[in-house]
């Protein structure tokens, strides 16, 4: 069976390649800006981090079934692996759809964000493709051996991109580097990821050689509890915190910090609600800075929130 055939006799199929172009059309149009819009869309985005787990349940599920179809001579795998493929399309334009409601309506922006979202795309129109081709050519499995040489390493494909936009979420919802902040010094030689080093920070302005408050007692907080959200790659509400610069610079709604007023910084008025507040920083209750830290950030606000206040004063 033709793919145009194939493609205007089911007409479920086309309406996918609609649905799949008009999540491109999002993401190019209306990308995330850092901003928060519609209450409503960030209520249905958050369903998200639910949502993904399912079409990644059926994508893995499907090269077992069609292995376990293959070796054992069971058609009956075969045909769940067809249907559960169909399934898995499905499951992933909807989780798709639901992350840009996340991304664009729930203030994110960054190149993390936006890669993880295009792969979501990508990978939305990759299953689709793979449903087509089982589709075309699942009368002649035994016989052509096309099914084999297309299929499969369509199929392995979609799996990989399927692990990569998966860990990409990982890493925006923990950090960059939550899968190798432990890991084996070995392994990382062997994998050839950089070694951390975390020399004596120093900031702009600080004396030569001379530590700083902030470099040494306050950035670290920050890079513990908030840069995975407020970093480079990926900005919440247009605020960073991996500089000073940035720090100062505020977000989408002004300055969140104000020097000498901690009860007038918004950054200190999030670290110290309670944890089930939806404003609480960090959220989800991440890596929260303790008692002494939070005390210890009011202090240096109060003293002027300098980059440059050497450490032993």
């Amino acid at each position: 069976m033709s793919f145009g055939k194939l493609l205007f006799r089911q007409p479920w199929r086309w309406s996918g390649v609609l649905l799949v172009a008009a999540l491109a059309a999002l993401a190019w149009l209306q990308p995330p800006t850092g901003r928060q819009y519609a209450s409503l869309a960030q209520f249905l985005g958050r369903f998200h981090p639910i949502l993904v787990h399912v079409p990644i349940g059926l994508i893995v599920l499907v090269p077992v079934l069609e292995l376990a179809g293959a070796f054992g001579r069971r058609d009956d795998l075969r045909n769940a692996a067809g249907f559960v493929l169909n399934f898995a399309a499905a499951a992933t334009i909807i989780s798709a759809l639901d992350g840009w409601f996340l991304a664009h309506h729930g203030g994110y922006s960054g190149p993390l964000v936006i890669r993880h979202m295009w792969c979501g795309v990508a990978l939305s129109a990759l299953c689709l493709v793979a449903a087509w081709v089982r589709r075309a050519f699942s009368a002649d499995f035994q016989k052509w051996p096309g099914f084999l040489f297309i299929y499969g390493p369509l199929l392995v494909a979609t799996v990989v991109l399927m692990a990569w936009t998966g860990h990409q979420g990982g890493q925006l919802t923990h950090g960059e580097t939550f899968l190798t902040d432990h890991m084996p010094r070995r392994l990382r030689v062997w994998l050839r990821i950089p070694i951390p080093i975390n020399p004596a920070p120093l900031e702009e302005g600080a004396p030569t050689g001379e530590p700083t408050v902030y470099g040494t007692r306050i950035a670290p907080i920050f890079k513990r509890s908030c840069i995975s959200c407020h970093g480079e790659k990926k900005v919440k509400g247009g605020f960073r915190l991996d500089t000073y610069a940035w720090l100062m610079r505020g977000g989408e709604n002004g300055a969140e910090v104000v020097p000498w007023h901690p009860q007038k910084s918004e950054l200190y008025r999030r670290i110290t609600l309670p944890p089930d507040d939806d404003d609480s920083m960090p959220g989800n209750g991440k890596n929260p800075p303790s008692a002494d830290e939070i005390k210890l950030i009011e202090q240096w606000i109060a003293a002027g929130a300098s980059n440059t206040q050497p450490l032993n004063q």
